[in-house]
């Protein structure tokens, strides 16, 4: 396998792992690790943008938008015109977005703490930098069309 391919589906697969790890640690809670993401992000900078949640999702398009709607249905995200662009649709957490991310971060801790010292042991602390480098190389590269 070519180098790069194996660096990118190594980070690939760790991603996942750490994803489904979480999915379980948040399944008591009643949310997925893909939502609990997604509120997590609202919760950093709310009023975030369906467009918004979407590039810092990574997200294919139009699923920031069908996952706006699970989590407006499940009562803990309101969506509203964004006073400044009606093109946009801002997303903010309710009172019960609130209670569960603050639920998520405490079921987390734990597994993130193990991670972190995990990552020491094995000398990987530094590593973040080089990941976000190799994100802009990739980032970079041209796009065959």
């Amino acid at each position: 396998m070519e180098p790069v391919l194996e660096l990118l589906m190594a980070l690939k697969t760790a991603q996942r792992e750490v994803e489904r790890r979480f999915g379980r640690l948040l399944r008591p809670l009643g949310v997925t690790a893909v939502q609990a993401e997604a509120l997590l992000i609202i919760a950093d900078g709310q009023p975030v943008s369906i467009a918004d949640l979407g590039a810092r999702m990574a997200a294919d398009p139009g699923h920031p938008s069908r996952l706006a709607d699970r989590l407006t249905a499940a009562g803990w995200i309101d969506r509203s015109p964004s006073p400044h662009d009606g093109r946009r649709t801002d997303l903010t957490l309710t009172p019960a977005g609130r209670d569960l991310v603050q639920r998520i971060v405490a079921a987390r801790r734990p597994f993130f703490d193990q991670a972190a010292e995990a990552l020491a042991e094995a000398g990987l602390v530094d590593v973040l930098p080089d990941v976000r480098r190799l994100l802009d190389l990739v980032r970079a590269l041209p796009d065959p069309e």
